[in-house]
């Protein structure tokens, strides 16, 4: 393998990638630990994860982001092995709604499909009604993150340790919990 191939070392740049999908005009939430960060809670995170709008037209130009950053699948981490499908294709992108850890030149990226919180499945539609826009100086381009109730759904719906403690540090930071 090539130094300049994405690996799970591979440096992280996420204003960089956040800037690429945005720029490609991709449409998505996110979601993950660099949304719990713009929502009050900063702590580290070893990737950036986002909810793509299904349509066609979006996952194709998310391809062709992806694609120009040498995406790579990765190993399934805490994601069951049906939730991410292989190989790694425009056609799988397109017409599944699978999720996929992704390896690349930018950092690593969670591209999910499907999310839930205590209710059940969350939709595209969902996430982005209840996004917050986000102007990062550093992206160029509004971005949306998912609100505070949805993070702490999906969290609750996850329950690991890291997820229970952004739970805590998030109600913490709006002034929920002490």
């Amino acid at each position: 393998m090539s130094s300049g191939e994405p690996t799970a070392d591979t440096q992280p740049r996420f204003y960089d990638l956040l800037r690429l999908l945005s720029g490609n005009q991709v449409e998505f939430v996110l979601i993950g630990g660099f949304a719990v960060a713009l929502q009050g809670y900063v702590r580290t995170t070893k990737d950036i994860d986002i909810v793509p709008k299904p349509s066609t037209d979006n996952l194709s130009r998310l391809w062709d982001a992806l694609t120009s950053i040498d995406a790579r699948p990765g190993e399934t981490a805490d994601f069951k092995p049906e939730e991410l499908p292989v190989p790694f294709s425009r056609e799988g992108l397109v017409e599944g709604q699978g999720n996929w850890i992704l390896y690349t030149r930018l950092g690593r990226v969670d591209l999910m499909q499907y999310v839930e919180d205590m209710d059940g499945e969350l939709t595209y539609d969902e996430l982005r009604a209840g996004a917050e826009r986000v102007d990062l100086d550093e992206v160029g381009h509004p971005i949306w993150v998912a609100s505070l109730d949805h993070l702490i759904g999906m969290k609750e719906r996850a329950n690991r340790d890291q997820d229970r403690i952004d739970i805590t540090a998030l109600r913490m930071a709006h002034g929920l919990e002490e």
